[in-house]
């Protein structure tokens, strides 16, 4: 499936989004084994139940009746039918199951597919509730149009093939049992359409309680460092009161609904036996006739009933396939264009046009500004996430604008890990390792896999987190990995691109959650594991500045200069005074005037830029009783 959906023509792996009935349609395709089976079984389901009615009566009429030993024949036959009926009914049931589940659940999986394709180009248009609702909610609903699909082709051919019965018995009872049907199931259809409104309103209300409880979730830690918690608990009260209503609104129309599918197949029932005993009375059919009739009729109140709640869940999976297909249509940020380029060759220079940020193969590059999101913007252009941003900023990769570059190919070379990263749920070392538990060329592999994840780990200093786990790499992860600390999600994430080997590697404050000794660690380890290839990392930390082999500095999102962290410490220019600002965080208008003393805060920043400057050789450490020493200090 291309990161483009709709954009590209249908086939068995790429939907087609025109309309609600071609996008079923490609569904059904999927499926179509399935579906025949189940719609094989239904229709020899619903047969075996009509022809009940008529061995009934021919049993009456030819065995009862006239005293005939033939009464052992349709009563076996009534047998072998029964038979048939269970087993076809079992059958059909597995079928139905099947399609329901199948369809649910392959939509689901477009749709999570489709989100993580998109990015952040779905989420701008949709709240993340409502993606979530469409998962949970719609995929159900469009999976029951599917099993309800089985037993509504049986009930048709039923419906037929008693007809033709009916009519060959009696034309005028036939004529009343096949015209009053469908008179029935046209009155019960009346309600259908309100039912339809109803069920999208109520739709909507739970789309957007959903999305208030998800937002409320992601910002739950927030809302209790401000009080906000009884905001909430009002704001979330008030919107379950208007689920609640148009719930209730809904639910009055089906409960008439359901009652009417009883009430009114009665009394057409009622009026069948009436009528049909008069024609017995006036010698136009026989006992077993009138019998056979009343059982049809009462059969025909199946098919009805079905092709109602047919009806209603094609009315409800209509509004869910029009929910997922809103989602669907929605176009990734960055797409492949009509004419590609070729990919640059390995080793080829990154340059951002509007920043003037170069990152030459081969080295580990840092990028700093003292609007720290100036500098993300940079990483993440690199990354190419949303080609709008490119449009007045273009990224030239190996001379060539890389939105022109297929995005497969430059997703496998060019890796961006976002400065907040999340866990994927499931065991621990397949979240770590994408690559190989995604590719079956790897399978076997095993013990390969756990030494390069085992490596990563150790490289991302996470080494104490795991082994501190019950199940070690096997552990299950929680969702997002909420069971872990921001230090210890910073450093497994770290872990997992490291895995990637990629081409480019692009990190967005790697250590923003780490202290002055894991950081330093990492940087070590992260030089180690990247030496020879492109890094790029966009941090105010003097410990991992000092590793890299060439800074960026930035103000307003442009580079005005560049140099090693040895170098910008020392130079006396408007860039290295820049540069000491950002990662000391000593000099601002508040500094104190000569002979005032300095407060805890800029008390700690200067004695944290000594201590990077110690630990990594910037300015150089004297022992105690030199002569330089207490100068120095």
């Amino acid at each position: 499936m291309t990161s483009s959906m709709s954009g590209t023509a249908p086939s068995a792996d790429r939907p087609n989004l025109e309309s609600v009935p071609r996008f079923l349609l490609w569904q059904a395709s999927r499926q179509k084994r399935f579906l025949i089976g189940g719609v094989t079984f239904g229709v020899i389901w619903m047969l075996c139940q009509a022809l009940w009615p008529y061995l009934l009566g021919r049993a009456i009429d030819d065995g009862v009746a006239a005293q005939s030993a033939e009464v052992w024949l349709w009563c076996g036959l009534l047998l072998a039918v029964a038979v048939v009926q269970a087993v076809s009914g079992a059958l059909r049931h597995r079928m139905a199951v099947k399609n329901l589940v199948r369809a649910s659940l392959q939509i689901g999986r477009l749709i999570g597919h489709h989100s993580a394709e998109t990015g952040s180009a779905i989420t701008a248009t949709t709240p993340s509730g409502e993606i979530v609702a469409t998962v949970s909610t719609d995929a159900l609903s469009l999976g029951a149009m599917f099993d309800v699909v089985a037993r509504l082709s049986g009930g048709i051919v039923a419906y037929l093939v008693v007809s033709a019965i009916m009519l060959a018995t009696s034309v005028e009872l036939g004529l009343v049992v096949l015209i009053g049907v469908p008179v029935l199931g046209g009155l019960l259809a009346l309600l259908l359409r309100p039912l339809q409104t109803r069920q999208t309103v109520w739709r909507e209300q739970t789309g957007l309680l959903t999305t208030l409880g998800a937002d409320t979730v992601a910002g739950l830690r927030v809302l209790r460092g401000i009080g906000g918690e009884d905001e909430f608990i009002a704001r979330y009260a008030a919107r379950s009161q208007l689920v609640r209503r148009a719930g209730v609104h809904l639910a009055k129309l089906q409960s008439w609904l359901d009652g009417l599918q009883v009430f009114l197949p009665g009394v057409f029932l009622a009026f069948i036996v009436w009528y049909g005993a008069r024609l017995v009375l006036a010698g136009t059919i026989s006992a077993g006739e009138l019998i056979s009739f009343y059982g049809y009729a009462t059969f025909l109140v199946i098919p009805l009933r079905t092709g109602v709640e047919a009806t209603q869940v094609f009315a409800k999976g209509i509004v869910a396939t029009r929910r997922v297909l809103d989602v669907l249509r929605i176009q990734p940020a960055a797409r492949d264009v009509a004419s590609p380029a070729s990919a640059p060759p390995v080793g080829a220079e990154l340059v951002d046009v509007a920043s003037g940020v170069v990152v030459e193969p081969g080295q580990f590059t840092g990028l700093v500004d003292a609007n720290p999101d100036a500098a993300a913007a940079v990483a993440t252009r690199l990354g190419r996430f949303d080609d709008s941003a490119h449009a007045d900023a273009p990224v030239l990769w190996g001379a060539v604008d890389h939105r022109r570059v297929p995005i497969r190919e430059l997703r496998k070379r060019i890796v961006v890990s976002d400065a907040h990263p999340h866990l994927f749920g499931g065991a621990l070392i397949d979240g770590l390792d994408v690559k190989r538990a995604r590719d079956p060329a790897f399978e076997g592999t095993e013990t390969g896999q756990f030494r390069a994840v085992s490596r990563a780990v150790d490289d991302a200093a996470a080494t104490e987190t795991v082994e501190g786990l019950p199940d070690g790499l096997r552990q299950t992860v929680a969702e997002r990995g909420r069971s872990f600390s921001g230090g210890q999600r910073q450093r497994l994430s770290l872990a997992r691109v490291l895995l990637t080997d990629a081409e480019v590697l692009v990190l967005i404050e790697p250590t923003s959650a780490l202290d002055a000794h894991t950081e330093s660690q990492i940087a070590t380890r992260l030089r180690h594991a990247r030496e020879g290839r492109t890094t790029v990392v966009v941090s105010a930390s003097p410990l991992v500045l000092d590793r890299m082999d060439i800074i960026r500095v930035m103000q307003d999102g442009r580079v005005v200069g560049s140099g090693s962290h040895a170098e910008l410490l020392r130079r006396e220019d408007d860039t290295g005074y820049l540069y000491r600002s950002i990662v000391a965080r000593t000099v601002s208008a508040a500094e104190p005037a000569e002979g005032e003393e300095l407060d805890d805060a800029s008390t700690g920043a200067i004695d944290t830029l000594w201590y990077a400057a110690e630990h990594t050789g910037a300015i150089p450490v004297y022992s105690e009783g030199h002569p330089d020493a207490a100068a120095d200090r």
